[in-house]
């Protein structure tokens, strides 16, 4: 008797399997559903919607001072990063050149806990010399879970009516923020990106660090994992299966609507490897969480610095190959 399972989560190359049925988990009869973010967020962390769901990374690791609250946990299956220096945008025509001239400024969020906004806020610290406590946060969404950024000073967009980007972008386009850290490209000619060749500046943070910015992770229903924990197991699997489907396919490209396409997955190969994408408490995983939590406790998004053991359901999981490089 197979389990009857929901899993909520964004349908990328490396998930595609999972809904079109070439990857089933072992032992579940899998149903597939998607809400944009962060409606998906919301009804997993407000009502406990999916028994499976890709969730922020940053909203897991905020839900987790209150577990009774928030009854589920991540197992350590990542679908989604991004590299996000590409991502911080300032005026066409404004004064901001550099990461330094957002020191005393005002700059846009969607919200303090997204997990984007954690990672350009640590690595423009860390990196390029921005004061984080001397800009002013302005967000133009609601948090999903309570935080409390205490030393930072965050406000709240005025005005806003429930469309984050382009408030935010016309915010920008009107002189009232100085730059913007999202998660998007905002559709806006008066918009653009504060690094002239992120490209490069990207691939230099990949060099140097080693990390790739996770960005999602995947929660399951604590009574699921508590009844049936051989799923832990069985969908890590079947994330792994479908991701070897979607990287297997690269060595053709040519289905890419690229012009490029062969080169562009050698480049990318040069610089983040075989597999960018690798699940499991992996060395090179462990370096990634390890950096976020930091910065996560250091803007007040988690409330202390946890146990990777301790946030990612890991007891059920083949100890013989699981964890490995």
């Amino acid at each position: 008797m197979t389990l009857d399972l929901t899993y909520a989560g964004y349908e990328y190359e490396w998930t595609r399997p999972l809904r079109d049925g070439r990857v089933a988990p072992q032992g579940v009869d899998l149903t597939t559903v998607d809400y944009p973010n962060p409606e998906r967020f919301t009804r997993m962390v407000d009502l406990g919607e999916f028994d499976a769901c890709e969730l922020s990374t940053g909203t897991y690791l905020a839900t987790r001072a209150s577990p009774d609250r928030y009854p589920f946990t991540a197992i350590p299956v990542f679908p989604y990063r991004k590299l996000r220096h590409s991502y911080v945008f300032t005026r066409r025509d404004g004064d901001v050149e550099t990461v330094d001239d957002l020191n005393g400024g005002r700059v846009g969020l969607i919200n303090w806990q997204t997990t984007t906004g954690i990672w350009q806020r640590g690595i423009l610290a860390d990196r390029h010399g921005l004061d984080l406590e001397s800009v002013e946060w302005v967000v133009a969404g609601t948090e999903i879970v309570d935080v409390d950024p205490d030393g930072y000073t965050v406000t709240d967009l005025d005005g806003g009516t429930g469309s984050p980007v382009p408030e935010l972008a016309a915010g920008l386009e009107s002189d009232d923020l100085d730059a913007l850290f999202l998660p998007v490209v905002p559709e806006s000619d008066g918009v653009v990106r504060l690094f002239d060749d992120a490209l490069a500046v990207e691939r230099a943070y990949v060099r140097e660090t080693g990390i790739f910015p996770i960005m999602h992770t995947v929660v399951v229903q604590d009574s699921l994992l508590e009844a049936k924990p051989w799923v832990v197991q069985s969908l890590f699997d079947a994330f792994e299966s479908a991701k070897s489907l979607a990287l297997n396919a690269l060595e053709e490209p040519r289905w890419m609507p690229l012009a490029q396409s062969r080169l562009l997955v050698e480049r990318q190969r040069e610089f983040l490897g075989e597999d960018p994408w690798q699940y499991g408490l992996t060395d090179g995983n462990r370096r990634v969480l390890d950096q976020l939590l930091e910065y996560a406790v250091d803007q007040g998004v988690a409330a202390e610095r946890y146990d990777l053991e301790e946030l990612f359901a890991t007891e059920h999981l083949n100890a013989d190959w699981f964890g490995s490089p």
